[in-house]
């Protein structure tokens, strides 16, 4: 012990410079260790975790079904949150999407082959087999490739046990991605009160490994309480707050007659596929004019671009606007919100009553 002392004593400086330099290193760990938590801690309270990164406009985990109001219906299927559309899966979703009729008899849903048992009636049984045919199912656009034409129209026939099922497809990584599949219904359905047919659409995922499939139910009928109506809304919803560099407008509703579009030409283009009659199947009245301020039933809105459309919700229930920002560099949130730049007007057919 003494030698131990006299050590010390003769390289006491030494010694001393050894322990302020550990004692330094262990508080810069300690610090340093404690400012990663806390940027840990700090990035994930004010950052609310994704949903399930594999989507679709009417699809969900817990099967649901969804009335039609027209004889064809667009299914997407998105790498990423309905209700967050700006972030992505990170990783290349692969999936195959499926589609089978059922019909409901006695309060089931039945596949063909199970209506057959339940039947028991070749004759009766070979109605249900020709209106299947009548329904399709096919894949309108590509995430990679955009729009498509379809290889076939994949119709629901015996011989394919009243099944579709597409090859393999894939949604690209770190950016938006959907691939769109349109549904065709029997138009005598949009009458019905009691619908009998389904389509059945599922996609189920192959990888990435932490995906649930997804489902839903299809069809069309009567609902005596619709009362012709249409709107228009923004794809994003957080416009007041979020810049984009284009936004997504979606008209939507029920009923017969003319749909007048308004939009702020200093703010907004519409792309120019909209008003390609040949290319999109939109009917107009007219074409694009500019509202006058003596206009008697929109002079608020004068100096704005407007376009008529033709609607009949029997025919088509949704149209898609992509737009344009005019103003690069300039934020359109807030007071300048991309929101108070677009409006539409529904007028009703006067034979609709």
């Amino acid at each position: 012990m003494n030698k131990l002392l006299k050590i010390i004593k003769k390289y006491w400086t030494r010694v001393w410079l050894v322990c302020v330099v550990l004692l330094l290193g262990g508080a810069f760990v300690t610090y340093a260790a404690y400012t990663e938590v806390s940027s840990v801690k700090r990035v994930v309270s004010t950052t609310s975790a994704p949903g399930a990164l594999f989507s679709s406009n009417c699809m969900r985990t817990d099967i649901s079904s969804r009335r039609l109001t027209s004889a064809e219906y667009t299914i997407t299927v998105c790498n990423f949150d309905q209700e967050k559309p700006t972030t992505y899966n990170p990783s290349t979703i692969s999936y195959t999407l499926k589609a089978e009729i059922q019909v409901k008899f006695k309060d089931q849903y039945m596949t063909m082959a199970d209506l057959k048992t339940a039947l028991n009636n070749d004759e009766e049984y070979s109605n249900y087999v020709a209106k299947a045919a009548n329904y399709c199912i096919y894949k309108t656009e590509d995430d990679v490739n955009g729009e498509v034409s379809p290889l076939s129209i994949n119709r629901f026939t015996s011989d394919k046990n009243f099944t579709v099922t597409f090859d393999i497809d894939t949604l690209e990584s770190q950016k938006s991605s959907i691939d769109k599949y349109k549904v065709e219904i029997d138009k005598s359905d949009l009458e019905n009160t009691n619908p009998e047919f389904f389509i059945h659409v599922w996609a189920e995922p192959n990888s990435p490994s932490n995906l649930n499939q997804i489902d839903t139910r299809l069809y069309g009928a009567k609902n005596v309480a619709d009362t012709a109506s249409w709107t228009g809304t923004f794809v994003e919803t957080d416009c007041e707050t979020v810049d984009y560099d284009f936004y997504n407008y979606v008209i939507t509703g029920s009923g017969t007659g003319m749909i007048d579009i308004l939009w702020k030409p200093d703010k907004f283009e519409i792309n120019k596929f909209f008003f390609n009659t040949s290319l999109s199947g939109n009917l107009f009245e007219g074409n694009v004019s500019t509202v006058s301020a003596d206009d008697t039933k929109y002079s608020t809105y004068s100096g704005w671009k407007k376009v008529t459309l033709k609607v009949d919700s029997t025919v088509k229930n949704r149209y898609e606007l992509q737009l344009y920002k005019t103003l690069f560099g300039k934020s359109y949130t807030g007071d300048n919100a991309a929101t108070k730049f677009i409006v539409c007007y529904f007028n009703k057919s006067e034979t609709q009553g």
